[in-house]
């Protein structure tokens, strides 16, 4: 199955007990999951975040970047909800749709960090001020919290 999430696209096939999912510079092994699902889910989550970050970032942000980092965001969550389902007994019939708190996360702050910090290492800052709505101070403050989660 394919489809697109604006300009990117994405391929899901089934493998083994889960599915996989592949995009242009992306490849996951999305357990316990079905395509169908997952399209539904990403697509769903994909236009949640992609609208919220819309009306912050205006013109400042590529299109592609914005669909990247969206893309990225969507994935973290429904990867970490489907992971709970199958954890946790609570968690079972678990939503796998973003949730509106999720947008202040930490993980949602460290993949928007990621993102920019590959793409752009030379003024990855400026960017994810912008994304983020963060001061330089709140920003630089963020980028050591994920050096420590990412080095522990």
């Amino acid at each position: 199955m394919t489809f697109n999430l604006d300009n990117i696209k994405v391929a899901i096939s089934d493998e083994n007990n889960g599915i996989r999912l592949i995009t242009e510079d992306e490849n996951w092994l999305i357990p316990r999951q079905t395509p169908d699902e997952t399209k539904t889910i990403i697509e769903k989550n994909f236009k949640i975040i992609r609208e919220y970050f819309l009306e912050k970032v205006g013109a400042e942000i590529s299109k592609s970047d914005l669909n990247n980092v969206c893309l990225k965001i969507a994935h973290r969550y429904f990867q970490m909800y489907n992971h709970w389902r199958s954890m946790y007994k609570r968690e079972a019939n678990r939503d796998l749709a973003f949730l509106q708190n999720d947008f202040e996360s930490t993980g949602t702050i460290h993949t928007v960090i990621g993102y920019f910090q590959n793409m752009y290492p030379e003024n990855y800052e400026e960017k994810c001020e912008v994304m983020l709505g963060m001061s330089n101070t709140k920003l630089k403050e963020a980028v050591i919290s994920k050096y420590h989660y990412d080095n522990k």
